[in-house]
């Protein structure tokens, strides 16, 4: 409250005569009275962050709010000096440089989102807990996968999916829960360091043209150093008794595998873009996001039509026919049988009066039987004006052309019953906000063949209709992770912000003068542990340090994966501080960071060594 007053205080005099008497020239913007505000408003926001599970505070709100504060007091430092243009104009190059990021990223988690819905990662955690594995190999396979995965899938997403298998194999064992979820960071970090797409650090050099795609490759054995030696670590404290096999099946849904296809011909899209064609990479991502749209169609399509019918409800598509079966076998009497299905299910006579009411129709029309019985009201629960059931066109003997008028969402023949259909359909007033009802009419017949009636079954598929909606290709752009989106936002328009202060050439040339480029980049990754990685490497992007090639896949290297230090130093660990609340703990993690500095240090040696002629 206090800063806020007194900013609101600063901001109403005239910007010309503060900027006179705080010296704001922008040659001293570094030592002036804005700058220091400047890095108070950053420290703030960014201590702020790591806090974001314990006060509940989305990490982009408190530094959103610095940055547009901070070049708030930019542009009055500026127009102090009479300069009215430079502010804008650098405020629009962190824009662009933000724009091309945002576009990138927001393709890649639509494609994520996508196979995501279509079960993709549901499956293969399925196939992983089905395997009944032990724990040591629960421990290693995990995080050989995460390893693997998060070059291409980011360490965030590859985290969470790992730890999902770890919960569901061993949920309760909270020891091994720590150490999986420890490795799972370790890992995923260390995998999405090699690769421009498995962490944002990553893709900022990459579009900085820093590194090339090839050239990324080099980090891949000190990244897998940094993992291997912390999980040999941690992996003989692992328990080797299998842990209870968990029977978990799930099926992709339709066009999962082409989606997979798509979104690695995007990937091969935007690195054309980029190398080949020299446009920006996001281009080309955002060229392959029209392939996905265009397929997006093609699933609705596929699934508009299934849905005409019970089976794309999401239940086997022959549950309700196996009364019917009964039905039609007549081993026992009618009576007797529809009272004992479990489906709601009427049966009405030639005359179209109701014989037949059972339990479960009672229950779900809300009418008891005795009101319906003798009547021809059986579309009373249904419609809200007097019409035909699919029961009353069969006793009719009405053509297909006349139940498809009838049911125009949709119906079929039913592949067990001659004469018999199916259809299914939206009904507002049955419950409190409607359901959906699948339904299927048998014609009853005497010995002669002579149609004496019709019984109609019928089944609620509501909540089965909620699971699969249609793919709709904006909700899966709508789903994506827009709070860290609106964090990068942030960071980028803060560290530019001061960037134009100074500080940013003041630090490069303190770190990287005196220190030297490879103890500077070391202790910036250490520093990834505590202040996220995103501004580290963005402010060392910016200050752009005379480096050789060696030197830059250096820096890559340590912030991508500094972070593992702590728990709080990565998203992929506060992720899973979150999922595994009260066994992945600060404390836990902390535990064994003595190890994981090891791995980093290994990497450190094993980079300088391999990339020897380079550095």
């Amino acid at each position: 409250m206090k800063l806020s007053a007194t900013l609101i205080l600063l901001l109403s005099f005239p910007a010309t005569a503060l900027a006179a008497e705080f010296g704001g020239a922008p040659a001293d913007l570094a030592h002036s009275f804005w700058g220091y505000l400047s890095l108070a408003l950053f420290t703030t926001a960014f201590c702020l962050v790591p806090l974001e599970n314990k006060i509940h505070l989305r990490k982009s709100k408190p530094v959103i709010a610095a940055a547009g504060l901070i070049w708030l007091l930019l542009a009055i430092a500026y127009l102090g000096s009479g300069d009215t243009a430079a502010a804008g104009q650098a405020l629009r190059g962190s824009l662009i440089e933000y724009a091309e990021l945002f576009l990138f990223l927001l393709v890649a988690m639509t494609y994520i989102n996508a196979m995501e819905e279509r079960h993709v990662f549901q499956a293969l955690r399925a196939w992983l807990v089905s395997r009944g594995y032990s724990l040591h190999a629960v421990f290693w396979i995990t995080g050989a996968l995460a390893f693997c995965i998060s070059p291409l899938a980011d360490n965030l997403t590859t985290a969470l999916l790992m730890g999902a298998v770890v919960m569901a194999m061993a949920g309760a064992n909270a020891k091994f829960v720590a150490l999986a979820c420890i490795n799972i960071v370790v890992a995923a970090n260390a995998g999405g360091a090699f690769s421009p797409f498995g962490d944002i650090t990553t893709l900022m050099v990459w579009q900085k043209e820093k590194v090339g795609l090839v050239e990324f490759l080099a980090l891949a054995a000190p990244a897998a150093v940094n993992w291997l030696l912390p999980a040999a670590c941690m992996s003989l404290a692992v328990d080797r008794t299998p842990p209870k096999k968990v029977e978990d099946r799930v099926h992709m849904k339709f066009g999962a595998y082409t989606i997979i296809i798509l979104f690695l011909l995007t990937i091969g899209t935007a690195v054309c873009f980029h190398s080949l064609l020299h446009l920006p990479a996001a281009a080309g991502m955002m060229l392959g996001l029209s392939y996905l749209g265009f397929y997006a169609y093609r699933i609705k399509r596929h699934e508009g039509r299934a849905e005409s019918y019970d089976g794309i409800l999401g239940a086997p598509a022959d549950i309700s026919y196996q009364p019917l079966r009964r039905i039609i076998e007549r081993k026992r009497s009618l009576d007797a049988m529809i009272d004992q299905i479990p489906e709601p299910t009427f049966a009405v006579d030639k005359n179209h009066v109701v014989t037949h009411w059972n339990k479960a129709c009672a229950e779900l029309t809300g009418i008891p039987a005795e009101k319906m019985i003798g009547t021809r009201n059986q579309w009373q629960p249904f419609y809200p004006s007097k019409r035909a059931t699919m029961a009353d066109l069969i006793i009719d003997y009405k053509p297909e052309e006349v139940i498809a008028e009838h049911y125009k969402q949709g119906y079929r023949k039913n592949p067990y019953a001659e004469d018999a259909y199916d259809a299914s359909g939206f009904f507002p007033n049955l419950g409190q906000s409607g359901r959906w009802i699948t339904f299927t009419a048998l014609p009853l017949k005497d010995r002669t063949g002579r149609v004496i009636g019709a019984v109609e079954v019928l089944q609620d598929f509501t909540a089965e209709k909620k699971e699969v909606a249609h793919f709709d290709i904006v909700k899966r752009i709508a789903q994506s992770e827009w709070d860290t989106l609106l964090f990068f936002y942030g960071v980028i328009l803060c560290v530019g912000g001061l960037a134009q202060f100074g500080y940013l050439t003041s630090f490069s040339n303190f770190i990287y003068t005196h220190l030297g480029a490879t103890l500077a980049n070391s202790l910036i990754g250490l520093l990834s542990a505590v202040v996220d990685n995103i501004p580290a490497m963005y402010a060392v992007l910016t200050m752009s340090p005379e480096m050789s090639q060696g030197q830059w896949l250096l820096i890559t290297l340590t912030t991508g994966v500094g972070g593992s230090l702590l728990s709080i130093g990565s998203a992929a660990g506060v992720a899973l501080m979150g999922t595994a609340r009260g066994r992945y703990t600060f404390m836990a993690h902390l535990k064994w960071t003595p190890v994981i500095l090891a791995g980093y240090l290994a990497a450190i040696l094993v980079h300088l060594w391999i990339s020897a002629e380079i550095m």
